[in-house]
């Protein structure tokens, strides 16, 4: 991020210029990963759902007040451990994004899931558990000793 003042027209250009020469040297996206176009149209998806969610919101609004202020307990932040929460908390709501749009497809496990979304077994179950708890997904069946979760109706 970089700050540019009205009358910086130099600096606004020289900025601009070289976040345009960065992403012309990064390629295309999915470039690197050789992902296809759905398995990427499927996390900008969840990606976009997360960053438009209140959770998200909340912590990016609460960032300035974190740091020149801090937290109820008075506990003042760096500009790092704010950073840090935030890409955790976005990590988290990508992946819960994503097992919800799966799940409202259709009625998966934990370790059908966790393949799918290429993650550990217990992070989905965390994840699961969490969305559970919020009355977004609900286990619908057992299938050969797993359980299996679905969206909830009212949430898609």
């Amino acid at each position: 991020m970089e700050w540019v003042s009205a009358a910086e027209g130099a600096r606004f250009a020289e900025v601009v210029t070289s976040l345009t020469e960065k992403t012309r040297q990064l390629g295309p996206l999915g470039t690197e990963s050789g992902e296809g176009i759905e398995a990427l149209r499927f996390k900008l998806q969840a990606a976009r759902t997360a960053v438009t969610g209140e959770k998200l919101r909340w912590v990016a609004a609460k960032q300035t007040e974190f740091v020149t202020d801090g937290n109820k307990y008075g506990e003042v932040f760096t500009s790092q451990e704010i950073g840090r929460l935030l890409d955790g908390v976005i990590v988290e709501e990508i992946a819960s994004q994503q097992i919800l749009a799966l799940l409202g497809q259709g009625a998966l496990s934990v370790k059908e899931l966790a393949v799918k979304l290429d993650l550990s077994p217990p992070d989905v179950m965390r994840h699961v558990l969490a969305l559970q708890r919020k009355e977004l997904v609900r286990m619908c069946e057992v299938r050969k000793r797993s359980p299996l979760y679905t969206r909830t109706e009212t949430n898609g």
